[in-house]
């Protein structure tokens, strides 16, 4: 053997197959968070849609009941009229949520 011959290792990685194997190992350790962060977030879309369902919405701020259904003007079109305050007929804008008829607060819904 002459001291200029390379040797070939064959237990290295190539780079890319390297991080892919560490992207993979990083996917498998986030997957328990990713999990209770759906779970949360499912608790509390359900909460919001049966208060939707109820008709009516109780502030946080002053406890004042604010009902869904009214005349409602659309902030996006002007068009007034009856039906949700979170969603407007004409123009198809979703609202969040809404000011609170006793104490003004934004009340968020959705």
């Amino acid at each position: 053997m002459s001291g200029h011959e390379t040797r070939s290792h064959s237990s290295a990685l190539p780079p890319g197959v390297a991080r892919l194997g560490c992207l993979g190992a990083l996917y498998v350790l986030a997957a328990p968070l990713y999990l209770i962060r759906f779970a949360v977030r499912t608790v509390l879309t359900l909460r919001r849609f049966r208060q939707v369902r109820s008709g009516a919405v109780e502030c946080p701020h002053c406890g004042a009941e604010n009902p869904l259904d009214l005349l409602a003007t659309c902030r996006r079109c002007g068009v007034t009229e009856f039906g949700s305050r979170l969603h407007c007929s004409n123009c198809g804008q979703t609202n969040r949520g809404f000011a609170c008829d006793g104490c003004t607060a934004f009340i968020r819904v959705l």
